[in-house]
């Protein structure tokens, strides 16, 4: 039990990155996914920052995942630990793509004489739709689905080889997939659930704990 331990800096990490996370998110350009130009067109700036702050907090987010595994063995454990890497590379390939370059582009075409801007407009919803760029693409779903089996399997291991609530591990499967849609309000209550899920899955812990000295 002890080495399910978490020290203050590593829970202090453990919940402040979802939770910074969930405000960057609050952040993230609204608007249809038919309509890209129209829904970046005065949002780019806002655009580039959170999605360059995806960057940041995808590889992040699976080093918190890691750590609530670190001490947890079993098939489930493994199976999320190796979820994670599809999921750090594929979906931060996808945010490169669907985030970061079609705010460049809508940016380019802000910049174009009126004549020209509708041909600039079907380039970027022709970029936006692409099979590797678009919601439902190569990347993006590969990336998604990482994240989802990560938390799932995660749920189950805490479970079985910790002793975790129900609760937990039905928080943290719902907030695979909140995290993965991630504009608001989806993204940022997912991360939310998350850091309940690790107070919960904390306390059960501590009560374990205790409980020998009760009964003794």
């Amino acid at each position: 039990m002890d080495r399910l331990r978490v020290s203050r800096n590593e829970a202090a990490f453990m919940i402040g990155v979802p939770l910074a996370w969930a405000v960057l998110l609050l952040f993230h350009p609204g608007g249809e996914a038919d309509e890209v130009y129209l829904s970046l067109q005065d949002e780019v700036t806002e655009g580039l920052v959170v999605h360059i702050g995806m960057l940041i907090f995808i590889p992040l987010m699976a080093a918190v995942i890691y750590l609530l595994l670190r001490g947890i063995e079993g098939t489930a454990a493994q199976i999320s630990r190796a979820a994670l890497v599809p999921f750090v590379v594929f979906y931060s390939a996808w945010e490169v793509l669907q985030g970061i370059a079609n705010s460049i582009l809508v940016d380019e075409v802000n910049g174009l004489p009126e004549t020209e801007r509708s041909t600039g407009i079907e380039l970027v919803q022709d970029f936006a739709e692409s099979p590797l760029a678009r919601d439902l693409g190569v990347f993006g779903s590969i990336g998604t689905l990482g994240l989802i089996v990560a938390m799932i399997a995660a749920g189950v291991a805490l479970r079985r080889n910790a002793g975790a609530p129900v609760s937990v591990m039905v928080l943290l499967v719902l907030s695979g997939f909140l995290i993965t849609a991630h504009p608001p309000p989806f993204g940022p209550t997912g991360l939310v659930l998350f850091v309940v899920a690790l107070l919960l899955f904390w306390r059960s812990q501590s009560a374990a704990l205790r409980e020998p000295a009760t009964t003794a």
